[in-house]
């Protein structure tokens, strides 16, 4: 099910163009940071509302500070992975067709 959070609750937000692979490019991703057991960015595609979090020293780590290159790679691995997978099941589930309304006019 998509985790909606809402960004009016963040601190710092800022945008971040990218060009994730099978999306349509470029793409604008939005992020701030929140407190979820420590501070956490929340980000998410901007038009939607789905967010993902991860903590800040996570990200930081994983990242070495390209939070563009992250987001790419989580996009790309979500459309391939998990997007692709129910729209071949016709996004047969309500949550499923919460994902479709939030990405079907962003994915290709």
């Amino acid at each position: 099910m998509p985790n909606n959070y809402d960004f009016s609750k963040l601190r710092d937000i800022k945008n971040i163009e990218i060009n994730p692979a099978g999306w349509i490019n470029p793409l604008t991703v939005e992020y701030g940071i929140g407190e979820q057991l420590g501070p956490t960015y929340f980000w998410r595609v901007k038009g939607t509302r789905h967010t993902f979090v991860i903590p800040v020293l996570r990200l930081n780590f994983i990242s070495s500070g390209d939070y563009g290159k992250h987001f790419t790679e989580v996009l790309e691995n979500f459309k391939e992975n998990d997007y692709e997978s129910w729209r071949s099941e016709g996004f047969s589930a309500p949550w499923m067709r919460e994902y479709e309304a939030n990405y079907s006019h962003f994915i290709l």
